[in-house]
């Protein structure tokens, strides 16, 4: 089991989960030259055979959080007796939930009794046609057309279950309905680019294109979506033949021998007057609207590149920029009771959508030197913002999913500002001293320093009443850093919150950024050469120079009501200590090259 006891360490965290991929494929490509002409044309069969089996909810899970015994009450009538007051003496909340575990009293369970294994695949077939065309010289012209499939997942086995609003319930894939949704097959993709010279030096190029481009169906949403209920994809629906029931109980005690969720139910109509089976369950349910499509974007950039110095300098302007149409969105259809009088045996419903969009546009700066008395050198700056509805393709429902469109905002990877920098320094020999000690050294360095990222990915349903930062100095201390003013939010309608009174307040999504990001990496290297073919090169490397305590950002660093954000960026991101960003390091090291 996954118990949860107060703010003591979780156990059982981990399910049973993984997934074997096996993909196949056959691809060919014809290439014919004539006169300025130079074709190109292909085709490619694909098949993903995929075996997942992410057991979420199979262990159970159970909150104890001290409220269920009367220890509370009794501590407040009796503070000092025995057992009350922690070491330190004081009220310590741990006590009441670790209470509430030893006597068996739960706030809440859930479980999901099933066979949520499934074995899928996934079928994808292209062609494509280009021509580059030299028109003259100094003109270049690239065509193309691309045609793509991308079939919907299916499972030879006709476990797959869906539910269908409009179809009465949930339909079994190949035994009821043909398709979890269906077959996209008008995904045709036109693409032009262009490459001018406007003088005779060839010092000055002109780049610029624009196409659609078809994306992949993610296949993680169908089948391990994570949400914040329980419908995380088609294994988890009551039907078929592995049919999955999830369970969830409110305050409730462990009794020996008393079995505290039913077994395996099914509920096809979701209703107990057509189907008994449903009996008094509430089951959250997993649909994909019969509309679903693939998703495209149109990808656009135009850039001059000038080179100076007989191209030993070369610097480049330019602009890119993208918009999707289609992307994956989920929405709880039944949040509000939607299907409540035709399913009332169904909770959440999470149905899965191609109705997002994505914009996203940039200048983009870069500045390379080759060589200069042995230093070579490339800089980048980029200026970018990217806007969309829901970022994650995961986990993410709208806060209010009949207005999905008031989630649109700043993207959860919207970076403002990056500029990164790397150099190579081969420091020319002296012809004074021993050649040993004067010649074979080098220094490298890479800096990167951007802008933070957004810590909202859904609207938190807040309200802004105050200054975000007021009273914040975002000055260092072991326990974290203060970042935002809690206090700066409050929950509309409640007591005090002088902000709008409607339920979803006006804090905007991704409207707050987490800090930023910058680090110095320096490395010494120094060759010796042993024979004509073998050398030894010692290696001083340095990480984060100048110590910069680089704090996590993004979604997860913090939230409105805390405010504080305790952890470092490499460790936030999973490598601890070692990660880019993370506390000054030093690394000696010796490799043989040859």
């Amino acid at each position: 089991n996954n118990l949860q006891i107060g703010g003591f360490e979780q156990v059982g965290i981990t399910p049973p989960e993984g997934r074997q991929d096996i993909t196949g494929m056959l691809t060919d490509i014809l290439s014919y030259n004539v006169g300025k002409h130079q074709f190109r044309f292909g085709a490619e069969v694909r098949q993903g055979r995929v075996d997942e089996f992410y057991f979420r909810h199979s262990l159970g899970s159970f909150v104890f959080d001290g409220s269920q015994g009367p220890w509370q009450t009794y501590c407040a009538a009796n503070p000092s007796a025995t057992g009350c007051l922690n070491d330190a003496g004081n009220v310590d909340p741990n006590i009441f939930a670790f209470a509430d575990f030893l006597t068996g009293n739960f706030a809440s369970g859930t479980i999901a009794v099933g066979d949520a294994e499934r074995n899928v695949r996934v079928t994808g077939i292209d062609f494509f046609g280009q021509d580059a065309w030299q028109i003259t010289p100094r003109l270049n012209i690239n065509l193309g057309l691309r045609w793509d499939y991308y079939g919907p997942l299916y499972s030879t086995s006709k476990d797959l279950a869906v539910f269908v609003p409009s179809a009465g319930g949930i339909k079994i894939q190949g035994n009821g309905i043909g398709s979890i949704f269906p077959s996209d097959k008008n995904n045709f993709a036109p693409r032009i680019g262009f490459a001018y010279q406007p003088t005779a030096r060839e010092d000055l190029v002109v780049r610029g294109g624009i196409g659609v481009f078809y994306d992949q169906i993610n296949m993680n949403p169908f089948l391990d979506f994570r949400p914040p209920n329980n419908a995380d994809g088609l294994e988890d629906n009551p039907a078929g033949p592995h049919p999955v029931s999830t369970y969830s109980t409110g305050p409730s005690q462990w009794q020996p021998g008393v079995a505290i969720f039913p077994g395996i139910s099914t509920c096809v109509t979701g209703n107990v007057a057509t189907d008994p089976n449903c009996g008094t369950s509430i089951f959250d349910v997993f649909s994909v609207n019969q509309n679903f499509r693939t998703p495209y974007f149109y990808n656009y950039n135009l850039n001059v590149q000038k080179s100076f110095g007989n191209g030993s300098a070369v610097v480049q302007v330019g602009y890119v920029g993208s918009e999707g149409r289609k992307l994956s969105i989920m929405l709880d259809i039944n949040q509000f009771g939607q299907y409540a009088a035709q399913y009332p045996n169904y909770g959440s419903i999470n149905q899965l959508n191609s109705i997002g969009t994505s914009n996203y546009n940039a200048l983009q700066a870069t500045l390379r030197l080759r060589t200069w008395h042995g230093l070579s050198t490339q800089m980048a700056y980029t200026w970018a913002h990217e806007l969309d509805e829901i970022s994650a393709y995961r986990g993410a429902i709208p806060l209010d999913s009949t207005n999905y469109k008031a989630e649109y905002g700043n993207g959860d990877f919207d970076t403002r500002h990056n500029f990164s920098a790397t150099f190579t320094w081969d420091i020319p020999g002296s012809s004074h001293g021993p050649r040993l000690l004067t010649h074979g050294w080098s220094v490298n360095s890479l800096m990167t320093f951007h802008g933070g990222q957004p810590l909202d990915e859904v609207r938190t349903g807040l309200d802004i009443i105050a200054d975000l930062f007021a009273g914040v100095s975002h000055s260092f201390k072991k326990t974290g850093v203060t970042w935002i003013n809690p206090a700066a939010f409050c929950v509309p309608g409640a007591p005090g919150c002088t902000g709008p009174t409607g339920p979803f307040g006006d804090l905007r999504r991704n409207q707050i950024y987490g800090p930023g990001f910058s680090d110095v990496d320096l490395s010494v290297l120094k060759s010796i050469p042993i024979t004509e073919r073998f050398k030894a090169q010692f290696r001083f490397e340095m990480f984060n120079l100048f110590n910069r305590v680089n704090l996590a950002s993004g979604v997860g660093a913090t939230s409105p009501t805390s405010g504080v954000i305790a952890d470092t960026i490499g460790d936030f991101n999973g490598a601890p200590g070692i990660g880019p960003g993370e506390a000054f390091n030093l690394q000696l090291g010796l490799k043989i090259l040859f």
